[in-house]
């Protein structure tokens, strides 16, 4: 699990260094495998507004820009595709420091002044596509730092968990175990639930409960397929070591790192009647979105609609129904599959996934419903759109069940050889979530649900 300090840090601030964090994580069981920078270094870069574009008199490929930069008006010449005029971009000012230790000087391009260069992600080591010039939001401030706006000074952890602690396999996670080592509180996302503009539902049935023992879904309307991923969030799946695959998928993966709830989105307009969660049917198969072809045994556990399979249950979606840069109205789905349902099958086709990785070790059982209204948030905001009202299927008999444990006080002394005042113990467990009843010999703890 690979996360910003920074994203960390707004959920909870424990008030200690960097190293003081990781010595922490791996002393609670969190080993730290990795700590780095999330950006390369660089200096002498800005927020730059294009104010205007001309030709280049003497090169086809290269255009003459007047760029705002904080101060004068400077000109660049810059060969990038996508540049026009009123885009802000990242303006490398002359004495800036690129990193690979290139320098910025003036210069003169086919005869024409340049004071400066405009840039691309890949220029300041921030992606590997060289497309064109990174592109920022309207309302990126002219002239700020760019390191600072960006808030690129920050740091990449890396833990390494062990297969009991699915539980920190999301920021959400990490952050409730730092907070408890540092008795602080946590800072939640606001989790509000979306008021249906529309009644459009998308019947559910679920033929395998003791496999799947909740699944919700909503369909959601009208997205605008142009819809741009916010820098942010672009960001944020960097640093976590995804990259930014479009608007649609990259909410589900954010919500999956940030909750730690996978989560799929099928194209409404390839889906037939209905939605069924069951065992796949001897002879059907199934065609990635990796683009490879599999033939399903009746052992795996399917999303499957009235004619056809879907998905491999909490593994990979198929590419007849996945989403597509024309997809306007999608079906959002959500669900609790049991870990013994998903153990294994991802090896048994090849495949390693964030959702199976997540699924096989235990995802929160009550988690379903928050992440669902989460990415629809998400989702109408920057893509807009109306959201139908979720469908809820749940088998309260195959849910995992909070058995109470009994925690004695002389258990805790022999095994750790220490005394603990009561106070301390309730605390530490109050704060990981956990409820209690107070016994003669200690207490009984019923634990969370993650």
């Amino acid at each position: 699990m690979k996360f910003s300090e920074n994203w960390l840090r707004e959920w909870t601030d424990p008030g200690v260094s960097t190293e003081e964090l990781v010595a922490q994580l791996t002393m609670a069981g969190l080993e730290v495998d990795a700590v780095e920078p999330a950006a390369a270094v660089f200096s002498g870069v800005v927020v730059g507004e294009v104010l205007e574009v001309a030709p280049h008199p003497d090169a086809d490929k290269l255009r003459v820009c007047q760029v705002g930069a904080g101060g004068e008006r400077l000109q660049i010449v810059c060969g990038a595709p996508n540049v026009r005029t009123g885009m802000k971009v990242p303006a490398a000012l002359i004495g800036a420091v690129l990193p690979g230790d290139l320098k910025i000087k003036k210069a003169k391009l086919r005869g024409v002044e340049s004071s400066g260069m405009l840039c691309s992600a890949r220029e300041l080591g921030l992606a590997d596509d060289h497309a064109g010039l990174m592109a920022l939001p309207a309302d990126a401030p002219v002239g700020h730092d760019f390191r600072e706006y960006l808030q690129l000074d920050d740091q990449l952890i890396e833990v390494d968990l062990t297969p009991n602690r699915g539980d920190c396999l999301s920021v959400a996670g990490i952050a409730r175990e730092v907070a408890v080592l540092n008795r602080k509180t946590l800072t939640l996302p606001e989790l509000m639930a979306v008021e249906p503009g529309c009644e459009d539902r998308l019947p559910v049935t679920v033929s395998a409960p003791e496999a799947c023992p909740r699944y919700l879904g909503r369909i959601v309307r009208g997205i605008n397929p142009q819809a741009s991923t916010p820098l942010w969030m672009q960001e944020k799946l960097r640093r976590s070591g995804l990259r930014s695959l479009g608007l649609l998928v990259d909410v589900t993966n954010y919500v999956l790192l940030e909750l730690g709830q996978p989560m799929h989105a099928f194209d409404l307009a390839h889906l037939d009647g209905r939605i069924d969660v069951r065992y796949a049917k001897t002879g059907e198969t199934l065609h990635l979105l990796d683009g490879r072809d599999v033939a399903l045994d009746t052992q795996t556990l399917v999303i499957a609609d009235a004619g056809k399979v879907l998905a491999i249950a909490g593994v990979m979606g198929g590419e007849q129904s996945g989403i597509a840069n024309t997809t306007r109205d999608i079906f959002l789905e959500c669900a609790f599959f049991n870990p013994e349902a998903i153990a294994g099958k991802a090896r048994r086709y090849g495949l390693q996934t964030d959702s199976s990785y997540r699924f096989e070790r235990g995802v929160d059982s009550e988690l379903q419903s928050n992440a669902i209204e989460r990415a629809t948030a998400l989702l109408l905001e920057f893509a807009g759109g109306v959201a139908g009202p979720v469908i809820e299927v749940t088998h309260s008999d195959h849910l995992p069940k909070r058995v109470a444990i009994r925690l004695r006080r002389a258990q805790i002394r022999r095994l750790l050889g220490i005394d603990l005042p009561d106070t301390e113990i309730e605390d530490i467990l109050v704060r990981l979530g956990a409820s209690l009843n107070r016994t003669e010999t200690g207490w009984d703890v019923v634990p969370p649900t993650f």
